[in-house]
């Protein structure tokens, strides 16, 4: 594969067992979370849904044609996860493109007794839940890691100590959830790098039996390292073009957490590398843009960043669609990028 002019990937190349490939699963995507997203102007009902916004010749520069809207793609129709059939039809997807599963996106109510049907992200977990254990019954393989909702807000040490006190009595033993690499589900913790080392322990400690936890990291530090079993930094804007020192800066973070000792358990720390399609938040108040380039960025990105060898890649996204980092076949780019990937797995 050759990088596009401007892109500086390494030249090692891993000759180990292809990385498993995870891809962050956001449960948001309600009709009333669209709309909201849309904007109030949007022709929510026409057949077919138009492009909400313009991209420049480069990819970037996105403008909207609808006040108050912040997207630059939407779907064929409007859908709802409350939805079990649209959530089915994500993880047959997915699984057909070859990724090992998802990273789903959760967050419970912060309450010691909550259930299944507490909040709109424990009831879509579950119907998730349910879609795996049908595909995998069916003998197509794909399965689970758990990603915290825990970045966009700082929650209290008790808030999360009881979201996931609940996750582990509810799926702590569910099939659905990856064990190839430990006996335990595997979280990341988002937005981990905004809570101090003491929240990590007063948390994680309990719960490390169960759980291999891993932080979402910007630095590696020997005063937190006792308190993760790895790192899975959320690098959602990673540009190859304008960054290229961006794969050193990787490999440098991926060098300090395996360097860092081992977890109380004896295992190794994990590294978790991300890869995204792109990245455009110019609608929904961000600045930076990674161009698709046709499919090239998520190459580039899985060859550059894979030169750390990773313990798996985090693909950031399935549907983050308001940051433009998602992969699920939409109306701008169809299967471009799923195919691009689903290439590189394979």
């Amino acid at each position: 594969m050759t990088p596009p002019a401007g892109a500086q990937v390494p030249s090692t190349a891993t000759t180990a067992a292809k990385p498993p490939v995870f891809a962050y699963y956001y449960l948001w995507w309600s009709a009333n979370h669209w709309k909201s997203a849309l904007g109030p102007n949007y022709p929510i009902t026409a057949s077919p849904l138009p492009l909400p916004a313009t991209l420049d010749s480069t990819g970037c520069g996105a403008r909207t044609r609808y006040v108050g809207n912040t997207l630059t793609d939407v779907p064929s129709r409007i859908y709802s996860q409350d939805d079990p059939g649209f959530i089915e039809a994500d993880v047959r997807q997915a699984a057909a493109a070859g990724l090992t599963g998802f990273l789903v996106n959760w967050i419970g109510t912060g309450s010691a007794t909550q259930s299944t049907t507490s909040n709109p992200y424990s009831k879509r977990l579950q119907v998730l839940v349910n879609a795996v254990h049908k595909v995998n019954a069916a003998g197509i393989p794909f399965k689970l890691w758990l990603s915290y909702k825990a970045s966009a807000n700082v929650l209290t040490a008790p808030y999360i100590s009881n979201d996931l006190a609940y996750f582990v009595r509810t799926y702590g033993s569910d099939p659905a959830f990856d064990r190839a690499q430990s006996p335990k589900v595997t979280m990341i913790w988002q937005g981990s790098r905004k809570y101090p080392a003491s929240t990590l322990s007063s948390v994680g400690g309990p719960l490390r039996s169960k759980l291999r936890i891993l932080g979402d990291e910007t630095t590696w530090s020997a005063s937190r390292a006792p308190f993760l079993d790895g790192n899975a930094y959320y690098w959602s804007s990673q540009n190859p073009y304008s960054n290229p020192q961006s794969f050193q800066q990787l490999a440098t973070l991926a060098a300090a957490v395996r360097a860092s000792g081992a977890n109380p358990d004896g295992t190794a720390k994990v590294w978790v590398a991300p890869i995204i399609p792109g990245y455009n938040k110019q609608l929904a108040g961000g600045s930076a843009c990674v161009p698709r380039r046709g499919g090239q960025t998520i190459k580039t990105l899985y060859t550059g960043n894979g030169a750390t060898h990773p313990n798996a890649f985090g693909l950031i996204s399935w549907n983050e669609i308001s940051e433009g980092s998602y992969i699920d076949p939409m109306t701008r780019y169809g299967y471009q990028d799923l195919n691009a990937l689903s290439s590189l797995i394979r």
